[in-house]
């Protein structure tokens, strides 16, 4: 395992180390899951954009319920 320093001013530190106090979380916690977060949607966010453009390009089937039904044979 590795350890990251991550400086902080005060003012980001007692902020931080209150909201992870308020979660009973180590900051540690609190910093990992906030990057995680960040990382999804930012995925989230291209995968939307990728789809649109789809959209925009004619590039999307859409089928209805009862179509996807007859296809599983449900």
């Amino acid at each position: 395992m590795s350890t990251i320093t991550v400086r902080l001013n005060e003012k980001e530190q007692k902020i931080f180390e209150e909201y992870a106090k308020l979660y009973d979380m180590p900051l540690s916690t609190l910093l990992k899951q906030a990057l995680e977060e960040k990382i999804e949607d930012e995925l989230d966010f291209d995968a939307i954009k990728l789809y649109e453009e789809d959209i925009k390009n004619d590039d999307v089937v859409v089928y209805e319920h009862d179509e996807v039904k007859k296809m599983l044979d449900l």
